[in-house]
Parts: structure tokens; sequence; C-alpha cells
């Protein structure tokens, strides 16, 4: 091992050899203060959610979009809550294909809850009574032809719609007490759901076993080895039994440290969400935070199971960080799926090629990655002049892993620039909805994005 006064000694040594490399290059680079912050970040595709249930008839119930109930007013919703399950019940068309009035009435509905600043959880399902058996069609082709009648309206609002929920079986839609429990019959209805929505909406099932059966692999590792297959990189899990039991109510099939392993890697690629269920010590404040943690967990419902919630409302959260203090409700609220705070940024120098980059460190310290890739870009603004330079990158959020600071680089071209004095600003942008990504740090985004800090180029 290393002597650590050496180890000190070569680092502050690098150190001083940067830094007197850029003055003599004429550049000094003050980084900005980053000071996490503890508030609540208005981002799209995670969160608590409502769930919003509706029965396609052979009929006009909702003549406009404005028509459709439980939408909220976009102009006037208080609501600080950005994805919603809306749930589509089929049931009336049990032995027959879906009318185009039902489809039109599908258009509507989509159409309403896409009009707003919500993206969707989209479960289709036959039964909310419990009786799946009785209620789905009597034969898999009607299924799997109502699959591929939907497909074409809601494919529409994709863009919108982050995931897929289910494969329309089971009580509640969700896979269990089913027709179709059969490893063929979910392989199949799979395939056709895989095949008949855009590709840019993931698709999720109830269990790990589910997904191992319906791949054909028994992890992750051995998805990634079939690259040609409709399943990698978009079939996530939807776990409406979290915390319930030691093996989530019946969702695991195998030891719970297994399949919290799996979902630890699965999930950095995929969304994983639910609702947490039956007051327990599995959903005791810690330890639903770090299963949460290996479960990335993007979204919970935000009513389900009230005892639960309110064990975490009245829970403290003690841990190490800035969240100190604040209750278990808020913490776990503040860190479904991705939380980026801004730590550090650098100007430093290629000794090799003798190029300048800004050097900007990045914690993700939510549950999961931001699985809608945002776009990232470096604006330099001259302060005198506001003339600006717009850099975009090349690596979009999606490399941000959760628990991890990723150090990004981004290349100046601090020769081609004119002497003074600018300001460095981060920008995250969700294209879909045309917005700023909210980091964890106590700034305020202005109109090029976080203030990182100023650089000061000076005439040779």
């Amino acid at each position: 091992m290393k002597n650590p006064i050496t180890v000190a000694a070569l680092i502050f040594s690098f150190l001083a050899a940067n830094i007197q490399q850029l003055n003599a290059l004429n550049l000094t680079y003050t980084p900005a203060e980053y000071i996490e912050s503890t508030e609540y970040l208005d981002n799209p595709y995670i969160g608590y959610y409502h769930i919003y249930g509706y029965v396609l008839k052979d009929e006009v119930a909702y003549a406009s979009p404005e028509d459709v109930p439980n939408v909220p007013d976009p102009e006037t919703s208080q609501t600080v809550e950005r994805i919603v399950q809306v749930q589509i019940n089929l049931c009336r068309f049990r032995d027959q294909e879906l009318t185009e009035t039902a489809l039109s009435q599908l258009d509507t509905i989509l159409s309403a809850w896409c009009s707003t600043d919500y993206s969707l959880l989209l479960r289709f399902i036959y039964d909310w009574d419990g009786r799946a058996l009785e209620a789905e069609p009597g034969d898999i082709s009607m299924l799997l032809r109502h699959m591929e009648q939907a497909a074409p309206v809601y494919n529409q609002y994709a863009d919108h719609i982050l995931m897929l929920q289910g494969l329309f079986t089971g009580n509640n839609g969700e896979m269990h007490h089913t027709n179709y429990a059969s490893p063929e019959d979910m392989q199949q209805l799979a395939a056709k759901l895989a095949e008949t929505a855009d590709p840019s909406i993931y698709l999720a099932v109830r269990t790990p076993y589910q997904w191992r059966t319906i791949t054909g692999a028994d992890n992750y590792e051995e998805l990634s080895q079939l690259p040609e297959s409709p399943y990698l990189h978009r079939l996530g899990l939807f776990n409406d039994g979290m915390f319930g039991t030691g093996n989530d109510t019946g969702t695991y099939s195998r030891p719970r440290e297994e399949e919290l392993a799996f979902q630890d890697v699965l999930c950095q690629t995929v969304p994983n969400g639910g609702e947490a269920i039956i007051d327990n010590p599995y959903n005791d404040l810690d330890n639903a935070i770090a299963d949460m943690r290996l479960m990335h967990v993007s979204y919970l419902n935000s009513v389900h199971d009230p005892a639960v919630l309110n064990k975490w409302k009245e829970t403290v959260y003690t841990g190490d960080d800035a969240f100190y203090g604040v209750t278990g409700y808020d913490y776990i609220r503040n860190h479904l799926g991705y939380r980026f705070v801004l730590r550090s940024s650098e100007l430093v120098r290629d000794y090799i090629e003798g190029r300048i980059f800004l050097r900007v460190g990045i914690e993700n310290t939510g549950f999961s990655r931001s699985y809608r890739g945002f776009s990232l870009c470096l604006t330099l603004r001259e302060t005198q002049t506001g003339e600006t330079v717009t850099i975009p990158l090349e690596e979009d959020s999606s490399c941000l892993a959760s628990g991890e600071t990723t150090y990004l680089d981004v290349p100046l071209a601090v020769e081609e620039y004119p002497a003074g004095a600018y300001e460095l600003y981060w920008q995250t942008t969700d294209e879909t909805f045309g917005e700023t990504i909210l980091y964890g740090n106590d700034l305020e985004p202005a109109e090029y994005g976080y203030l990182l800090g100023t650089l000061l180029i000076k005439a040779p």
C-alpha cells in the first residue's frame, strides 16, 4: 500500500501543476458553491402516483378530452405528482373485438391525459373485482386481437406513455388468478405486446419469475447476450406487493436476497415500482430505503397502503446526509427515480493533447437512473456582451448511475473565445415536455440552466 502522505503529495503536486499550466494560458476558473437541497423536484417520469380507471364501452361516454373525468386542468392544477396509472377495463368486450366507438373512446381518454404534464403507466385489464378467471376472454386469440387493436391508438401517445404494465391478464391486471399463466401463454402474449407496442414504451411484468419465463434468460447478463431480443433494455417489473412479506407477498420465487440482487442489475436499465403494502418490519423506513435502492424504484402508489405510508410520515430519517430530520415519506418521495446533484466542477488540461476541459461532477442520489435520456449541455455566456457558446454533450443523462458520482468532461475551445469573463451554465433538458430537469442543489436554474462557475480568459 502506498504511503498516504506520498499519495496526498502527488495529488497536491498534480493540482498545483494543473493550476500553473492554466495560469500560463491566462485562464482562471472559479466554481460556484454547490449546496445540496432537500426540496421536492418537480421532474417527469418519477414519483408518487394515483390510479384512475375507465371502462371501454360501445357508446360515446366522453364526447371530447375535456369530458374525461379526473384529468386535472393543466392551467389550474396544484398537483405535485408527475406520473399516473391509467387503467383501461375491457370487460365489456370479453367475447368480441373492440368496436370503432370503443377505440375512439380510448383515444379520447389518452388524449386527455397526454395533454397534461403527467407520464402514464398504462394498464389494460378485464377485472377490478378479483374475478379475472370469469372476466377474461375465453380464448387467447381474442386477447391477442385486443392487443393488436389497442396498439395503434396508444402508440400515438408513446412520448407520454412510460410503460405498459402487465399482459392484460389477471385480477386487477396483475397477472395472477388468470386463465393465461402457463409459460406458453405468457410468452405468446408478451411477444404480441412487444411486437405491437411502440419500441420506446417500456413493458413490465409482475414478478421476476415471469420475466425469466418470458425472456428465456435467468438474469440480465444472460439476456444481454441476446442483442436481438425484443425484451432487452425494455422489459421491466411492477411490484404491487412490495415489502408485504419476505417474498413480497408471492412476488419472489427465489430467496429474497437473490431476487433483490436480480433487480439491482436488471433495473439499472428498465423501470421498477408499484405499491408498498402491509405494515411490517420489511417496510420499516431503513429497510424500505435499503431495498428500494437495490430495486431501483422509480414510482410508488401514493394512497396504498395507508398503514405503510403513514408509518413513513411518522418516522424521521436519520441518515448522515442533507436529509437528516425529514420524514421518511418525504425522503422516499424525493429519491424515487433519479435525483441529480451538482458536486463539483474544475478546469483541467489534457497534458498529452493539450486540450482544455471543464470536468463536472454529478451525483445521482436517487434510487434509479433516468430511463429516458435527457440531453446535457454547457453554455458559456460572456458577461459584458451577453454572447453565448453552447456545447451539447454526446452523453445523455442515462449515464448517471444511481448512487454514484459521474464525472463528465466538456471540451472548451478556449483559444477561439475572446478575452473576457464568462459565466458557465449546466442544463439538462427533457425534450418530450420541453422543460429543464431540476437538480437537488440550493440554486435556481437561470435561462441557460444552473450556474457552474465563472471563467476568466485574459488577453495574452
